[in-house]
């Protein structure tokens, strides 16, 4: 199983040594788990998350979830169900088009920008059941290399209006259009980051890759959504 636990185990400066005694494991297991040599419980992937101060959907990517099969905790209990579930994946759930914007300067910095299109339906996907009669989800593709390595380039990522994004959430930022007659129906910038703050006069953000941490004036932002992670999938 592919993840990042390795990539991010040192950018918080900890030895295998270090995640195996938090976490209670030998450190053989840690580098079997970081190799992707076994596979994980949602048990540990929670205790690996909480031992290195990230979500669980930072450790691997919605693509590289949903084509494993995560093994259940040893003292797991077999449930006798009435039934199979009827429900099946709908492969309905669009997806919008994107590409690598023109930086955006702020405060000097060079912040990385995505051009989206909401009125082009680039492809429709596999619409996770737990999503089934929600129209306000939709999916995107990363464009550049600002988020590494918690998203890549190439990757998913699946948003929704519903809930509100929360400090700590990764988001999909609208930047208000200059032509204030934008119909909704065309491309226009948005910033993937992580939301740090929010304020009535800002809202501030970080990226990873170089990482920055930087402010975008509240004026300047149409709306904020909110990137789901792998636990709102499989809750």
């Amino acid at each position: 199983m592919e993840n990042f636990i390795r990539q991010i185990r040192k950018s918080r400066n900890m030895s295998q040594q270090d995640l195996a005694e938090i976490i209670g494991i030998g450190v053989p297991q840690v580098s079997r788990i970081e190799s992707g040599k076994t596979d994980i419980s949602l048990s540990r992937l929670r205790q690996i998350a909480e031992a290195l101060n990230c979500q669980i959907s930072d450790l691997m990517t919605f693509d590289q979830f949903a084509g494993i099969s995560i093994s259940p905790d040893s003292n797991a209990v077999a449930v006798k169900m009435e039934g199979a579930s009827e429900e099946r994946m709908r492969e309905d759930l669009p997806v919008f088009g994107t590409a690598l914007g023109a930086p955006k300067v702020v405060e000097g910095e060079s912040i990385e920008q995505t051009t989206l299109n909401s009125g082009e339906v680039i492809q429709y996907v596999k619409r996770p059941v737990i999503l089934n009669g929600r129209a306000d989800a939709y999916g995107l593709y990363v464009q550049g290399g600002s988020m590494a390595p918690v998203h890549l380039e190439g990757d998913m990522l699946l948003a929704e209006t519903k809930r509100p994004a929360r400090i700590g959430d990764d988001a999909v930022v609208y930047l208000r259009p200059k032509n204030e007659d934008d119909d909704g129906e065309r491309a226009r910038s948005v910033l993937v980051k992580r939301l740090v703050r929010r304020t009535a006069s800002y809202v501030e953000l970080e990226q990873f890759n170089p990482p920055v941490t930087f402010r975008i004036d509240a004026t300047e932002i149409l709306r904020i959504d909110r990137v789901m992670r792998l636990t709102d999938l499989i809750a």
